[in-house]
């Protein structure tokens, strides 16, 4: 649902969401999912608009359950998605109830999500996993990985696939040709991570290839043949065991952990967006959530030692 569609008429509605935006900061959520919270609650007051109920003091708690059966009535949202709306309408009626504006509390269930909340990696443990490559052939590959699948966010088969023709030295970028769903897209390359690549591909890459000829970015050790998928995530697993990471850690996990740190530094959700290749946004405002659990436990622990320094 377009937050454009409809705008907000009802004054009394238009503070109300004014009052939540700023309760939802008093509460130290994270800058940039306070923005998605609202959007849900404002599509909610549309939905209210909508079928006649203008006022606030017309609100039951029956209007959460038939806004949100109606999003699932479209097929179109995700499980992740309206358990997203799910969590702003529950914030929303919390923020009613304990501002003394309404009494109606919203008894709404999450719906089974099987992707499940994605793990990953704090830049102390990423920085681990950099600890731990070697000052070999193989380190200097290792590397030249991990600026590929953490520096740059690629999903495992997108790095697999890379081509030395898709390493764009002047502009800096990676041609990833292949896609989820067979799209296309240019991905910006960092200094650093561009002089790890570039390292690899002058001095260890000519050694590892021996006899062989082909154009594949990463080599294999033994045969000097193109190193496939699985020996990529192996690798990964790997050097996260060698960096004594704790977490389940594979190719993916570095891909969600570039993410949720662009987003800690401030980017705009829709580049991010770009710069994973998402086909739509609700796929990357998992990242949003991801750092309101972060967030929380921060929070939480800080206050447990608090109180522990207290007594």
């Amino acid at each position: 649902m377009s937050n454009k569609s409809i705008a907000l008429q009802s004054s009394e509605y238009t503070l109300l969401l004014t009052g939540f935006t700023e309760w939802l900061q008093l509460l130290n959520y994270s800058p940039l999912s306070i923005p998605v919270l609202s959007r849900s609650v404002y599509e909610f007051l549309q939905y209210q608009q909508a079928t006649g109920k203008e006022k606030l003091e017309q609100l039951m708690p029956a209007d959460a359950d038939s806004f949100i059966a109606q999003l699932q009535a479209k097929e179109k949202y995700s499980a992740g998605h309206i358990n997203k709306e799910i969590q702003a309408l529950k914030l929303f009626s919390r923020y009613i109830r304990e501002t003394g504006r309404s009494p109606v509390a919203f008894n709404l269930e999450r719906l089974k999500d099987a992707r499940g909340k994605p793990t990953w990696l704090s830049k102390v443990e990423i920085q681990k996993l950099y600890d731990v490559t070697a000052q070999t052939i193989l380190g200097i590959r290792d590397k030249a990985m991990l600026a590929v699948y953490y520096g740059c966010g690629l999903r495992l088969n997108e790095g697999a696939s890379l081509e030395l023709q898709d390493i764009d030295s002047t502009k800096k970028v990676l041609h990833v040709r292949k896609g989820k769903g067979y799209k296309e897209r240019f991905v910006p390359v960092a200094e650093k991570n561009f002089e790890a690549i570039k390292l690899y591909l002058d001095y260890a890459r000519p050694q590892l290839l021996q006899q062989v000829q082909t154009t594949a970015l990463f080599i294999d050790a033994n045969r000097g043949r193109p190193m496939q998928k699985q020996s990529l995530y192996v690798r990964v697993k790997q050097l996260a065991k060698k960096a004594k990471i704790k977490k389940k850690v594979g190719t993916h996990t570095l891909r969600h952990s570039i993410a949720t740190h662009l987003l800690q530094s401030g980017m705009k959700l829709e580049r991010i967006q770009q710069f994973l290749g998402h086909g739509d946004l609700d796929s990357t405002q998992i990242y949003t959530h991801l750092l309101n659990d972060a967030t929380w436990v921060l929070q939480n622990t800080y206050n447990k030692s608090n109180t522990a320094k207290q007594r």
